[in-house]
């Protein structure tokens, strides 16, 4: 029976994590900062502009400062967007560089060289993912090596005149026990 673990490793830092969120309610709250404080600049102009004149227009309270907020709205909507959309490159490029090395250096592993070790820079996301793919390539070389000798000893038993049939079974069940290993 298998034991269930509980997962242990993250692929991706906790820390980049936290900084992704961290500068979205950063970002959030400078974008409402900055909206509040554009709409009082506007709002104030405009109420000053009006009191210097002494000329009430005849609109509604809410008309009255309705192109303020929304000049105010639309550039706060901008500002947000493009250094929301920096940070997503930022991410994306953080992330993406790494997994387009580990898949670059799967394809090592996929064409059969065992020996291969999958490696990425120090700071690096997913590097905990690429040492766990190096030590599963590192295990199935050995297994694969371990598979070659048993078949070279099963070969050399039976080509040889002087093997029984006993010691040749033998053999041949240890390196069907260790085949059977390997598929489990």
């Amino acid at each position: 029976m298998q034991q269930k673990s509980k997962r242990k490793t993250y692929y991706i830092k906790n820390s980049v994590q936290d900084i992704f969120i961290f500068r979205f309610v950063i970002i959030s709250l400078l974008g409402g900062i900055i909206a509040l404080m554009a709409f009082n600049f506007l709002s104030y102009k405009k109420i000053d502009s009006i009191l210097y004149s002494m000329h009430m227009p005849k609109t509604s309270p809410g008309g009255l400062l309705w192109d303020e907020m929304f000049y105010t709205n639309i550039f706060v909507i901008i500002f947000v967007l493009i250094v929301f959309t920096i940070t997503a490159r930022n991410l994306f490029i953080k992330i993406h560089g790494p997994l387009k090395k580990i898949t670059s250096d799967i394809h090592h592993l996929e064409c059969g060289d065992l020996r291969f070790d999958i490696t990425l820079r120090e700071n690096d996301e997913f590097k905990e993912f690429a040492q766990e793919l190096t030590f599963m390539s590192g295990e199935l070389n050995k297994r694969f090596r371990e598979i070659g000798q048993k078949t070279d000893t099963v070969i050399t038993l039976a080509e040889n005149d002087s093997t029984s049939a006993v010691e040749l079974k033998q053999a041949v069940d240890t390196l069907d026990k260790t085949i059977d290993m390997f598929t489990r």
